[in-house]
């Protein structure tokens, strides 16, 4: 007699949607505005320290944002927020600190790591793996 295993949910909880690909692009796109507003500024007044503090404002932005808030100002006018994949709760700050070097390797590798979430059944990117988070949809 064969044993089967039990079936893993892949489709969100009753009233829950997951961040699909091209959301998540357009949220992403209006952050990369905002930072890219900021290095502006800082590279044309303090030149190439002005572009590492931008470097290092890009970073402590998303850590932040995700540890803090669960959501960056781009995903908020479209309700999207990052939970652990686990149990739906809130994220910690390792989850968003694994998250960012996730998503560092999801660009190197072509953006095939970005791209992924186009095809998992829970809209997951290889950042989204890392890090132990989803993106929903509130």
């Amino acid at each position: 007699m064969a044993q089967w295993a039990p079936q893993t949910q892949t489709g969100p909880a009753p009233g829950v949607a997951f961040g699909g690909f091209w959301i998540r692009v357009v949220a992403y796109i209006l952050d990369a505005i905002i930072l890219g507003i900021v290095g502006g500024v800082l590279g044309s007044a303090a030149g190439s320290a002005g572009s590492g503090l931008a470097a290092l404002i890009q970073i402590v932005y998303f850590i932040g944002m995700w540890g803090y808030m669960g959501q960056t100002v781009g995903m908020m006018p479209f309700g999207l927020r990052i939970v652990r994949n686990a149990d739906g709760g809130k994220i910690t700050w390792g989850n968003a600190v694994m998250r960012y070097i996730g998503l560092i390797v999801a660009f190197i590798c072509i953006f095939i790591g970005v791209i992924w979430v186009a095809f998992d059944a829970r809209k997951r990117g290889w950042h989204d793996m890392i890090g132990g988070t989803v993106v929903i949809k509130q």
